[in-house]
């Protein structure tokens, strides 16, 4: 075909025109911006309780910081469902909902760890500094990730590929609320302090490469709350909340713990119970990817 030799060609690089962000929606900004804040206050409160030294007011600092991190999950939870539901969801909240998901479940619980177990137990300051780094690196790849894979539409927000980073976070938040709790308090607070230190770094580990992997984990805020229930399942909700607020640190406790277990655990059923089903002779045989990564 034939082209006129005064065709301009595209701009590229810095003399390309700038795209530019004609609006946003005001509620679910502030939404995801209360997200930030509470990742970033947590932040000072882990600050304020290395600096405080063992005792006290350390450990009540620290479960500051997980209450800002829990905080901050209702935030992120309610930011992409005000969206759609305002029809206001954009790139451009998609992208500032990542940046503050890092800072908030990414950055957070790493510095809550490395605030908590660099000075005691079996793992080292240097080991401690290391499995966090690996934390929130994984935890950038996967909201990267998320990016890249996921729509705005209701229909991409059903279920995960791979753990959240939020439900990742909680499960930090709700190991050191419980020990905040029962610190100087109970006569074996200090022994549990010392299993803490030395398991929730192989715990952040764990979090961290779930966090990567192709594991289905489903998104329970819909499941619960979306679409129209039976009455009885209201009925349920109001006994599951009184005991979460009689009991709430062991049940936020369990709850993380379980639903980070979840994934792995429908994930090697799946593979041991589903058999892939004969091709047909000429045909080439097509299986479901389950792969781990």
């Amino acid at each position: 075909m034939y082209e006129p030799a005064n065709k301009v060609p595209p701009r590229t690089g810095w003399r390309a025109k700038r795209r530019r962000v004609r609006g946003v929606g005001i509620l679910p900004t502030l939404l995801t911006l209360g997200n930030a804040v509470c990742g970033f206050v947590a932040m000072t409160c882990v600050a304020a309780g290395m600096a405080a030294g063992p005792g006290t007011p350390a450990a009540e600092a620290f479960q500051k910081a997980g209450w800002l991190i829990l905080l901050g999950m209702i935030f992120d939870a309610l930011d992409g469902k005000v969206a759609r539901m305002t029809r206001t969801a954009s790139s451009f909240g998609t992208q500032l909902d990542s940046l503050c998901d890092f800072l908030t479940f990414g950055v957070a619980p790493a510095f809550l760890t490395y605030g908590l177990c660099s000075k005691g137990g079996v793992f080292t300051e240097r080991d401690v500094l290391a499995v966090t780094i690996f934390y929130f690196c994984c935890a950038a790849t996967r909201l990267a990730r998320f990016n890249v894979e996921t729509g705005a539409e209701e229909k991409f927000h059903r279920e995960f590929s791979g753990l959240p980073s939020p439900a990742a976070a909680g499960v930090v938040a709700s190991t050191i609320i419980p020990w905040a709790a029962i610190s100087g308090k109970w006569a074996f607070a200090d022994t549990l302090k010392g299993v803490l230190q030395s398991g929730l770094p192989v715990t952040l580990f764990l979090l961290g490469v779930l966090m990567v992997s192709r594991i289905p984990y489903p998104h329970l805020v819909n499941k619960i709350f979306g679409g129209v229930r039976p009455f009885v399942r209201l009925i349920e909700l109001a006994v599951v909340g009184l005991l979460g607020v009689i009991f709430h640190e062991l049940v936020l406790f369990l709850a993380f713990f379980g639903y980070v277990a979840m994934g792995p655990v429908l994930w090697m059923r799946a593979r041991v119970l589903k058999q892939p089903k004969p091709a047909a002779s000429g045909a080439p045989s097509s299986q479901t990817d389950r792969s781990l990564f």
